[in-house]
């Protein structure tokens, strides 16, 4: 895990480096950990209701101490919401899941077929630390999903009878053909901890580890093409100027097995 914070997106439950929006879903609900944990318990944010009882439950307590004629309502307001938070706690066996949205593509968004290859650099997996050019690990249970991870570094796109085209930013796998690795986990399995899971977090489920690397199936990428130069495709004065997919935060580059790619450009 690195040595910065690790953030979350709470509605699509990435875990990421620090930044003001999600780098894949581009929602602006992400923040370290450690500040959001309790917001990882509930499948949605509809949690407004019990937080006002919350803040009218103190209110009285509050009032009561001028007002005496308060201290019954008082009283039974505190004591359901005593009630509420036992049932919350004894459904905390592990924090809440949520059906996964799916990945969104931005307007004019093309489907390219062709290999990966490396370019200059990968990404350790978690299943056994061998260099592999992308990685989605997604923790979840029969409630949906409740943790994932995505890691990747730049690569290129063999496409058949054009250039490469770079592929780099955020990407979502897609393809179940690319998983890898299926085991259950729960509370401080080193893996979480790689994945940047604080040890003291409720959480326990399957890990789905889905990889991508040289020796992977033909590809089925959608994103859209750009031009952009790149140094280590420069030959002589031509700049290396090569077609880009970059995955940018809202939309993601989505990675597919050609085989059964049901992907359609935008």
């Amino acid at each position: 895990m690195a040595e910065s914070a690790t953030f979350c997106c709470v509605q699509c439950r990435l875990l990421q480096q620090p930044a003001g929006a999600c780098a894949e879903c581009g929602a602006p609900m992400t923040a370290p950990v450690e500040l959001v944990r309790e917001l990882l318990y509930y499948r949605d944010m509809k949690m407004v209701s019990g937080r006002d009882w919350s803040l009218i439950t103190a209110l009285f307590a509050g009032s009561s101490i001028a007002l005496p004629v308060l201290a019954p309502l008082a009283l039974a307001s505190l004591t359901v919401l005593g009630v509420q938070k036992v049932r919350e706690w004894r459904r905390r066996a592990a924090i809440a899941g949520i059906a996964l949205p799916p990945p969104s593509t931005a307007p004019g968004a093309t489907t390219l077929f062709g290999r990966a290859r490396k370019l200059r650099g990968t990404v350790a997996s978690l299943v056994d630390g061998a260099p592999v050019l992308l990685e989605h690990a997604i923790v979840r249970d029969k409630t949906g999903v409740l943790l994932r991870r995505a890691e990747a570094a730049p690569f290129l796109l063999e496409v058949d009878g054009d250039p490469p085209v770079l592929v780099t930013g955020a990407t979502r796998v897609v393809s179940p053909s690319l998983l890898v690795h299926f085991q259950r986990v729960r509370r401080g399995d080193p893996r979480l901890r790689r994945m940047g899971v604080p040890d003291d977090l409720a959480i326990a489920g399957d890990l789905e580890i889905a990889t991508l690397d040289e020796r992977g199936p033909a590809l089925a990428i959608t994103g859209i093409v750009e031009e952009d130069a790149v140094a280590e495709l420069a030959f002589h004065r031509d700049g290396g100027r090569v077609r880009v997919l970059r995955g940018r935060p809202g939309a993601p580059v989505v990675v597919a097995d050609r085989r059964l790619a049901a992907i359609t450009p935008a």
